[in-house]
């Protein structure tokens, strides 16, 4: 006769890989709500850039709900500070806030307080190799494999100057395999029709003001340099247009992005992938929280109704 105790040390062994995504990483706590209400445990979590966010805060503890209360009470507009200037020579913005919003979410803590085993996948800048991150200060590897090239400045630790993972593994599936799992669960965020040019339903990315239009070439520059938020995110102020340099250099991220991703996952295929259908939200929408949560529920309820063929306790 088997033991309980060897029954619940035989169960099978589930990670879960959580993509980058800006914003429309906020489907991941959907998938988390989804996740719960299936029985699921999750034993191995990796996440790039907002995957690593949402990943940290459900490995220290955090249930789903309440990782979605403070995404919903978060007033982004306030937080729109953190895309405050900066004269800094590695990055757009000051950096200072990002730490201090983080640090509400995860203070001192170490990868050796997590309740969940977690890594972060960040991309060493100055040689473009993946660093996959595991021990340490937790807060320092968020901030790592958040970190947008140019608009975050590096984060060191050790030999390494780090960036956001999303550059070299948007959505770690092969990290998550590599910790000997028997099912991997993938959150998939860079596969959504349009990524914000030219889309073909009617929403068109408006013309650059007239003020700005009449700028010379480095009057611009320097326009972009002191109002950076007005670029950044249309919803701190909806009547300045996102100027089409900053739509088409982001656009540029994410089709590089979407390419590793579609070539990582032909190597290291998970066993459930999880596409929520985020087109009609903008990558730095992060006041559409709830709606955004509410996409990532809904599909991976329908993603996981199968799930039940694996043995779970």
């Amino acid at each position: 006769m088997v033991k309980k105790s060897e029954q619940k040390n035989n169960h099978s062994k589930i990670g879960l890989a959580l993509g980058s995504g800006a914003a429309r990483g906020l489907t991941h706590i959907g998938v988390l709500k989804a996740i719960e209400e299936q029985g699921i445990k999750i034993d191995y979590i990796s996440g790039s850039s907002i995957g690593a966010l949402i990943g940290a805060a459900y490995a220290i503890g955090m249930s789903a709900q309440e990782i979605e209360d403070v995404a919903v009470q978060t007033n982004w507009k306030l937080m729109a500070k953190i895309f405050s200037p900066t004269l800094s020579l590695s990055s757009l913005v000051n950096t200072n806030y990002l730490s201090e919003f983080l640090s509400t979410w995860f203070g001192n803590k170490t990868f050796d307080d997590l309740k969940i085993p977690f890594s972060a996948v960040t991309t060493d800048i100055q040689t473009g190799k993946m660093i996959v991150l595991g021990k340490g200060d937790l807060l320092s590897a968020i901030r790592a494999s958040i970190s947008v090239p140019v608009i975050f400045s590096p984060v060191t630790i050790g030999k390494y100057k780090l960036v956001d993972g999303g550059l070299v593994n948007p959505t770690p599936v092969d990290v998550v395999k590599k910790m000997k799992m028997d099912k991997v669960i993938a959150v998939n965020l860079r596969r959504f029709g349009t990524y914000g040019i030219g889309q073909e339903n009617g929403k068109q990315i408006p013309d650059v003001n007239k003020k700005v239009k009449e700028l010379s070439l480095n009057e611009k520059i320097q326009y972009f340099l002191k109002h950076p938020i007005n670029y950044l995110n249309d919803n701190v102020n909806e009547k300045t247009p996102d100027p089409k340099f900053w739509s088409v250099l982001y656009q540029m991220f994410i089709i590089v992005q979407v390419q590793i991703s579609d070539l990582t996952m032909q190597i290291a295929k998970p066993d459930i992938l999880i596409e929520p259908d985020t087109g009609d939200f903008k990558v730095f929408e992060f006041s559409k929280a709830k709606e955004l949560i509410d996409v990532g529920y809904i599909t991976a309820k329908e993603q996981l109704k199968n799930f039940n063929f694996l043995e779970i306790n």
